[in-house]
């Protein structure tokens, strides 16, 4: 089973993405938590350098075909429940709604670098840029150039159109306690396995 969380920066999903691994780690489920990008220095790179919005994507793209490539597709072949903190859903809110790049053409380009491989079930944790913003200046003293208000805002509306696009989308409301949320992940979770599984 391959599970994604979306949401802008601020929204909790890396946090319910870990909690989701270690429960599944107690119920002795094989599972492995990834997050992208997959390159770890790559988020400073795309920070620390002037890249056009395209440039940008192009990085984010291979970076996102090698992880499909090198760990997703291994890991489930192996029977590991991969757990993914950010997939393609981040390229289309981030580039496409945030940046402005043309969301016809990143969703072609997208589906050459999943070459077809898509999440069973997307969590997309939902929030408003202001509670967002507030709980990153409380982790720490400095904003990332993502990381501002209309910015943010865009890209959330972007998620929540795409989220009306796509058949495997949970909407959350982030602002709820984590350990709730925790309860609505498992549930849908379960839920799944129901319908498609049994």
């Amino acid at each position: 089973m391959f599970i994604v969380f979306e949401g802008i920066d601020g929204s909790g999903k890396t946090t319910l993405a870990k909690l989701l691994f270690e429960t599944f780690q107690k119920r002795g489920i094989k599972v492995f938590l990834t997050r992208e990008p997959y390159d770890k220095n790559l988020r400073k790179t795309v920070l620390d350098r002037d890249l056009n919005p395209w440039g940008e994507t192009f990085i984010f793209l291979g970076d996102r075909n090698l992880h499909v490539r090198e760990l997703i597709k291994p890991k489930l072949e192996e029977g590991f429940t991969v757990i993914s903190d950010r997939f393609y859903l981040s390229t289309l809110a981030y580039q496409g709604f945030g940046r402005s790049l043309d969301l016809e053409l990143l969703k072609e380009l997208n589906i050459k670098a999943i070459e077809g491989l898509k999440p069973d079930i997307t969590f997309l944790l939902d929030i408003d840029a202001d509670t967002a913003l507030e709980r990153i200046s409380k982790s720490r003293n400095t904003l990332e150039r993502f990381e501002k208000k209309d910015f943010l805002n865009k890209v959330r509306e972007g998620f929540l159109k795409l989220a009306k696009e796509e058949n495997n989308v949970v909407i959350l409301d982030a602002k709820k306690h984590i350990y709730q949320l925790l309860g609505e992940v498992l549930s849908h979770i379960d839920n799944y396995f129901r319908k498609n599984l049994l």
